[in-house]
């Protein structure tokens, strides 16, 4: 059974996700826990792809203004 604690924790972790789950990730784990950390770690996925990205462009943005 839950405590408060442990509902403070899962109501904080969710509010850093935004409140809300990839659909997939909502239909493949049934465990809140599970859910929780399967979308942190999507999204430091995506984040990742994002950076990868930024560094492109600004590493071109660097490269011509530094000329």
């Amino acid at each position: 059974m839950a405590t408060a604690e442990d509902n403070d924790r899962i109501a904080k972790a969710l509010a850093l996700l935004g409140n809300q789950f990839d659909p997939e990730i909502e239909e493949s784990f049934t465990s809140i826990s599970e859910r929780i950390l399967a979308q942190a770690l999507e999204n430091v996925e995506l984040a990742e792809r994002k950076l990868r990205q930024i560094q492109k462009l600004v590493g071109d943005v660097a490269l011509v203004t530094s000329n």
